[in-house]
């Protein structure tokens, strides 16, 4: 050991040395393998541009918007988004270098407003010549409806149709949580507001029950409509189609719901030998080549409106956060590229409050460039008062919108502290210090001022619709009164402005830029799209070990009522609301009250 002060000695220089030369190895080795990193980032997918065929592996859901956490990009896969499979089949039809689609269907898990959209879509690329081939195997109203928009449908030889119709179905709990003590107690304008009914009755209202029923018929009409459109067939003979509902391979062939029945393999192998088959998923994410003159911005507004950032809760399901889309509308106000503005909605409304900071953000934005909204499978109560201020409204035939109304109220558990014997004393000063606690319902001096504020804002409400649509606060009133329309509906009662999904949306926002009907437009979206790279690397991460720790749990083995009570309790999706069910005026619209078109399960 050297003395204090004195240099190293002669024994400690090697180590030195040593440590100097790791030190460099690490700095070098490091250094190379981020530039290898970055160099291989940067590397553009597999060309997939230039696929004479295109071959669409369909099975599973086509989000709006995707979770860029990494437990949800583990979860979702290699997902298309919505946007992407409409925005890639348009391509398809005006590329020249594409000569055929196949559809190849598995499960469908969608709204009905995306599976029209999709329909029209495939419809498009058909109609521009192409030849397109649907093939399906199991398949329930969603699956063959899209399989019907191509021109020829195959169907693998044992497999099955369940084209069954529309069902609806109202769940209500006051009972359940009365077997438990808790009593809800919620206030609202409109009577066709019917969310809380839920929670406050055990059966539906006459005007609830007149509009599930107008619903159902416009969800009906759509099924037949578009079937009868895509395979050519009088609406009579769909209609006969639907109420057998069950078909296998022969049975569907002899009704004339398929053309032939075909293995998968035979269908690349026979029909397009030797072709140059790319993957359709490549092809719409690769987005066009060349330049574009102008830029339209395209920002979603998915889930249940609440305050804060947009996110995927493990609870509540997907979130549309007002302070998420507040910011991003800001970002496309000051961006002298953007000339436009599709706001994406697809959602069934949540908190007053934040649906208001949106809607005042969007009028901050129409004061320099034009907003146009794009209706989902839901832009109803909070997504319609978001949406109501645009320049133009689109909704496609099966979105459910209006709902223009608000609710608000709590819920008193004293009945359940009292069940299990809980003694609580409260100490308070002030006539209302109680009016959210949840030890007791409203008192009439309390019911009657709640009722004076909800009135309130259902009257701003109407007047921000009516400024918005250019109608009469009085006509505006007419079609409201939280009532939910089909798109169809809404056109005709001057809610929105013409039938269509994005592309219709895009179309007119083209035109409020100059740009030509057909001319491409730059399309800024507000997420990160992955490299090729990121994808494949997710994927050799969901190993059947991550897979297994993914897999959802089965339920517990709950004695049939009760299980009954939770099931019926988690589909009325009340859950996602819950945050704000805390006396918070709420404008939402009421939940599942019809069906989904699809997907297909065993």
């Amino acid at each position: 050991m050297s003395a204090p002060g004195s240099g190293p000695s002669w024994k400690d220089e090697p180590l030195r040395k040593f440590w100097i030369v790791f030190a460099i190895i690490v700095i070098i080795v490091g250094g190379g393998l981020g530039l290898l990193w970055r160099a291989i980032s940067s590397l553009e997918a597999p060309d997939a541009s230039h696929g004479g065929v295109l071959h669409w592996e369909i099975d599973g859901p086509l989000p709006e918007s995707l979770d860029d956490s990494f437990l949800g990009q583990l979860e979702q896969g290699d997902a298309l988004t919505f946007r992407q499979a409409i925005f890639g089949l348009e391509r398809a039809a005006r590329d020249p270098e594409v000569e055929a689609l196949i559809l190849d269907i598995g499960s469908l898990p969608t709204s009905w407003a995306q599976l029209g959209e999709l329909h029209a879509a495939v419809g498009r690329v058909r109609d521009a010549g192409k030849t397109v081939w649907s093939l399906v195997s199991f398949a329930g109203n969603a699956e063959y409806t899209l399989a019907t928009a191509g021109g020829t449908v195959a169907m693998v030889p044992e497999g099955n149709l369940m084209v069954l119709g529309v069902t609806a179905e109202l769940a209500f709990l006051r009972e359940t949580l009365e077997m438990v003590g808790i009593e809800a107690e919620f206030l609202h304008v409109g009577e066709y507001k019917s969310a809380p009914e839920q929670l406050t009755r055990q059966e539906p209202t006459e005007a609830n029950r007149e509009m599930t029923r107008s619903l159902v018929d416009a969800r009906y009409a759509e099924l037949v409509d578009l079937i009868a459109t895509g395979r050519g067939r009088p609406t009579v003979e769909v209609a006969a189609w639907i109420d057998v509902g069950m078909y296998d391979g022969p049975t569907a062939l002899a009704a004339g719901m398929v053309d032939t029945l075909l293995d998968r393999e035979d269908l690349l192998a026979d029909l397009f030998p030797g072709e140059d088959v790319a993957d359709f998923a490549d092809y719409a994410r690769s987005g066009g080549r060349g330049g574009a003159r102008h830029e339209v911005a395209l920002i979603v507004a998915d889930g249940t409106i609440m305050p804060g950032e947009s996110r995927n809760d493990r609870l509540q399901g997907q979130i549309a956060g007002s302070e998420t889309i507040v910011d991003q509308l800001a970002t496309v106000r000051d961006d002298r590229d953007v000339g436009a503005v599709i706001l994406r909605v697809n959602s069934p409304g949540g908190s007053a409050m934040a649906s208001d900071l949106i809607w005042r953000e969007i009028e901050r934005v129409r004061e320099v460039k034009p907003v146009v909204v794009s209706m989902g499978g839901y832009a109803a109560s909070g997504g319609y008062y978001i949406s109501c201020g645009a320049d133009s409204i689109f909704a496609d035939r099966g979105t459910l919108t209006g709902s223009i109304g608000v609710f608000a109220g709590k819920m008193d558990w004293s009945g359940l502290y009292e069940k299990l014997e809980v003694n609580r004393e409260l100490f308070t000063r002030g006539e209302n210090a109680l009016f959210w606690h949840d030890s007791q319902g409203f008192t009439p001096a309390q019911r009657r001022l709640f009722q004076d504020q909800l009135d309130r804002f259902y009257a701003r409400f109407l007047t921000k619709v009516a400024d918005g649509r250019q109608m009469t606060v009085e006509a505006v009133d007419a079609v409201a009164r939280g009532r939910v329309w089909a798109g169809r509906q809404a056109l005709e009662h001057g809610l929105v402005d013409g039938v269509g999904g994005l592309e219709r949306a895009l179309r007119s926002a083209k035109w409020l830029v100059g740009a030509d009907p057909d001319e491409p437009v730059r399309v800024r979206v507000f997420e990160r799209e992955l490299t090729w790279l990121e994808r494949a690397m997710l994927d050799a991460l969901r190993s059947s070990a991550v897979a297994e720790v993914l897999a959802p749990r089965p339920p517990l083995a709950l004695p049939t009522p009760v299980a009954g009570k939770v099931e019926a309790l988690a589909e009325t999706g009340l859950v996602s609301a819950l945050p704000l069910l805390d006396g918070r005026p709420v404008s939402l619209m009421t939940w599942r009250p019809l069906s989904s078109p699809g997907g297909a399960t065993p």
